[in-house]
């Protein structure tokens, strides 16, 4: 993997190609359950922007944006090159994608700990960020200032990062070339639909989807042809007539995702 990196570095501090880390994602939606959910996301670094996704985007766009059985919508994160905004676009669960532009800042606190992780040294930092307590391992073997989610400003590619409670913990397994010709489709279909918001706006947003989780149905924002049914995240199948009665079971969903990464964003539902 080390001597793989080093070949990818070295042309991508030339800018004559792009590369991709993608990280080992096990996180808890629910801080009072047990239970871990596993992803793989990606972190692509282009001489054009950064963006973190999901990796069911990628596979979508393999397969020519025909969908497949587990893909289903998720957030993801842009940040253009020389602006240090990030821009969010947040899925909530309805038809739209919102968006935010924010500059995410960690005050590192970078300390003399030092491992080996997949054969590369690496050193310990902290932060506080999103209302938790955040241990990173970065490469100064990698010069580049970022990591998963918002994280960045170290002097290194950050490889592992976890929070002390250990709900959310982050791992760089692979690292691959980015082709040339590569394009985003699915992120870009969302970016080009996205409504701007603000953090609070958002946050009403979730508020009037909890009070009722199949609006954009039963209001006619989103056409539910006759015979068609509505097939939710988790793999449930419903016919219009059944949404009212599903509510109830899905604002428990809803109420269970309590651990969002940056803890201090959770919306408080009733």
């Amino acid at each position: 993997m080390k001597s793989l990196l080093f070949i990818l570095l070295g042309t991508f501090m030339m800018f004559a190609q792009n590369n991709r880390f993608i990280y080992e994602v096990k996180y808890k939606r629910d801080s009072t359950s047990k239970n871990i959910t596993k992803e793989n996301h990606y972190l692509d670094i282009t001489k054009d922007d950064i963006a973190y996704y999901n990796r069911m985007y990628f596979i979508n766009d393999s397969l020519g944006l025909q969908g497949f059985k587990d893909y289903r919508l998720t957030s993801f994160l842009i940040k253009k090159k020389g602006n240090n905004a990030y821009q969010s676009y947040e899925y909530i669960g309805d038809v739209n994608f919102y968006k935010l532009a924010e500059e995410p800042k960690q005050q590192w606190i970078i300390t003399d700990s030092i491992k080996t992780s997949n054969n590369f040294q690496v050193q310990k930092a902290i932060t506080k960020f999103g209302g938790r307590s955040w241990i990173a391992w970065f490469s100064k073997d990698i010069p580049i200032p970022y990591g998963p989610h918002k994280f960045n400003g170290l002097p290194g590619l950050i490889m592992e990062l976890y929070d002390i409670k250990k709900d959310y913990n982050f791992k760089v397994i692979k690292t691959e070339k980015i082709p040339q010709d590569y394009r985003r489709l699915s992120l870009e279909s969302s970016i080009s639909r996205a409504v701007p918001v603000t953090q609070k706006e958002l946050d009403k947003l979730k508020l009037d989807l909890y009070s009722n989780p199949f609006k954009y149905v039963l209001n006619g924002n989103l056409t539910l042809p006759e015979g068609k049914k509505l097939l939710l995240d988790d793999g449930t199948v419903l016919s219009k007539e059944e949404l009212k009665p599903a509510e109830v079971k899905e604002r428990k969903k809803l109420k269970a995702f309590n651990n969002p990464i940056e803890l201090d964003k959770a919306v408080r539902y009733p």
